[in-house]
């Protein structure tokens, strides 16, 4: 793995995030521009496939599966995040709506749901992060 380089903001995503008793909540911005809204789990602790991720910088990777093609991994191993080695394996961005769709994963919408805790338009929403992501080869994100 890489080293991640803090220095190089201007490839970054930035995850903004609000830790709420059901759901996390949060805002991904490139160079300080909103992109899309975020719906995880709540955070508890880091726990296996309850909770969400801790803060930190994380390299981006592309990653693909039957259930999750064309998507992005996490990877941050002094977090314990990363592949089938560590604590917290094959934590994504993909589509989801609702915290409940995921164990652990990160889920982009263009809207907030108005009746639930989660987000809406999220293939649309996929679809934008992986233009950009593709677009101006970004390889981090850090996270909130």
């Amino acid at each position: 793995m890489k080293e991640i380089d803090q220095t190089k903001e201007g490839k970054m995503l930035k995850l903004n995030r609000a830790y709420l008793d059901n759901c996390t909540i949060g805002k991904i911005f490139y160079k300080g521009e909103w992109q899309t809204y975020t719906v995880e789990p709540p955070y508890k602790s880091n726990q296996e496939n309850i909770s969400c991720i801790p803060p930190g910088l994380y390299n981006l990777e592309t990653y693909s599966s039957k259930k999750h093609p064309n998507v992005f991994r996490l990877v941050n191993h002094a977090l314990n995040v990363g592949d089938e080695n560590y604590l917290r394996d094959n934590v994504l961005i993909h589509i989801l709506n609702f915290p409940c769709e995921t164990l652990a994963c990160i889920g982009p919408g263009l809207k907030l749901h108005p009746k639930k805790w989660g987000v809406r338009d999220s293939k649309k929403a996929m679809n934008k992060l992986r233009d950009l992501i593709y677009k101006n080869d970004i390889k981090q994100i850090e996270i909130t």
